[in-house]
């Protein structure tokens, strides 16, 4: 054995690319939140691969395909997918964590279909997570340790050709990164183009640090007739977000800000869909009691949080 072959690459192809079977292939990008997919769909797509129309240009994700995989609606996927093919032929898109919405058997949906995963240190995606989301750093280790483990689970499960790579690695050694994504995806190779997909390869890129973080807005409006009233919203999201309420650092009820509010729809805030309404009946509030509304699982509260229920009932309704 050459010592060159002892070298670690952080490569493994778990299931060989073979030819194309119907005269394209689909590469989907996954892995985990925060673990080198950007990376990966940033490479793609300058090599000349089509990866999506509504594209968010900081982390290269392709919102129109998330957002049918998302719906449930097997129809509209298939009809994007049927118009990506008609149109490109060979093309991809990133999804992180894809096999939360894209079960094994649907994968059969796409022609040809190639997954590239890409695997990042752990503690360092957990890290990422508590950054960008608020969460408690363990909290995030944790959930971030679980949905690794669902995500290898699901990579043994399916029969397409994958690739795993290792974000570490492709810092280290981003030609061989290169190398290895460009034979995956049977993509002709010429110095230039080599040299200016090595260049993208950037450790914590300004764009997408400027980006990944998730924003939330909220406040708590008012307490009044015995409930708390108040919004809050996941910028860039119409999801509604999980809070938690606490009475003198005392986590006692845990609800959804899903309430529509004409006046927040009026602000343009998401579909307005994101207030609440708190009944503090059997909570054992006391007068003086500090009220405190944050993000479940997110060190972050809301604006106005953190002031004693007398202050709060003397606020505007």
């Amino acid at each position: 054995m050459r010592d060159d072959d002892l070298t670690n690459r952080g490569v493994i192809i778990n299931r060989p690319a073979g030819p194309s079977v119907r005269g394209g292939r689909t590469f989907i990008v996954t892995g985990l939140y925060r673990s080198g997919t950007s990376l990966v769909a940033a490479i793609l797509r300058h090599a000349g691969i089509f990866m999506g129309r509504q594209i968010n240009d900081a982390v290269f994700e392709d919102e129109e395909v998330g957002a049918a995989l998302r719906s449930g609606d097997g129809g509209a996927l298939r009809r994007l997918i049927d118009e990506r093919n008609a149109s490109h032929g060979t093309w991809g898109f990133k999804m992180p964590e894809v096999h939360t919405d894209l079960r094994p058997e649907q994968l059969a949906l796409f022609d040809n279909p190639h997954l590239i995963v890409t695997f990042r240190d752990i503690a360092a995606i957990a890290v990422r997570n508590s950054l960008s989301e608020y969460k408690e750093a363990m909290t995030a280790l944790r959930d971030a340790v679980g949905h690794l483990a669902a995500l290898v689970t699901y990579i043994g499960s399916i029969s397409a050709p994958s690739l795993l790579l290792s974000y570490e690695k492709a810092l280290i050694r981003p030609g061989d990164f290169v190398d290895a994504l460009l034979l995956f995806c049977g993509l002709p190779s010429d110095a230039a183009l080599r040299a200016r997909l090595i260049g993208l390869v950037e450790p914590d890129r300004k764009a997408y640090l400027s980006r990944a973080r998730r924003i939330y807005r909220g406040r708590i409006d008012c307490v009044a007739h015995g409930c708390v009233f108040g919004w809050c919203q996941r910028i860039g999201s119409n999801d509604p977000v999980r809070l938690d309420l606490f009475l003198d650092d005392r986590r006692v009820t845990s609800f959804l800000a899903d309430v529509f509010l004409q006046n927040l729809l009026d602000a343009q805030v998401g579909t307005g869909a994101h207030g609440f309404v708190v009944a503090l009946t059997g909570l054992q509030a006391k007068p003086d009691a500090i009220i405190r509304v944050g993000v479940a699982g997110r060190v972050i509260e809301l604006e106005n949080s953190g002031q004693r229920l007398g202050c709060y009932q003397m606020s505007p309704a």
